[in-house]
């Protein structure tokens, strides 16, 4: 199992955090466990999620998603995402 830390800047943490907690049924249909997910302190709006999954091409194929990249644009995220995968 690989954990996988995902990173990536929003305009506004309290606009995007409810939206992204809105769309669990498609982390947990992916069979990601989600470990943490937060805002870095003295540095608003850079989020972080850190998850634990078999396989991580399905993180991969998640980013490439045009509904998702539409959900992300919808809650505010500015930057491209940072994907970190440790083994």
């Amino acid at each position: 199992m690989a954990t996988v830390i995902l990173n990536h800047k929003v305009k506004d943490f309290k606009t995007w955090k409810p939206l992204y907690d809105s769309d669990v049924a498609r982390r947990s249909g992916a069979g990601i466990v989600e470990l943490a997910v937060g805002e870095k302190t003295n540095d608003p709006g850079n989020v972080f999620m850190i998850w634990k999954l078999d396989d991580v091409s399905i993180v991969e194929k998640m980013l490439s998603d045009p509904d998702l990249k539409a959900r992300m644009a919808e809650g505010g995220v500015i930057s491209a995402p940072e994907l970190i995968i440790l083994n």
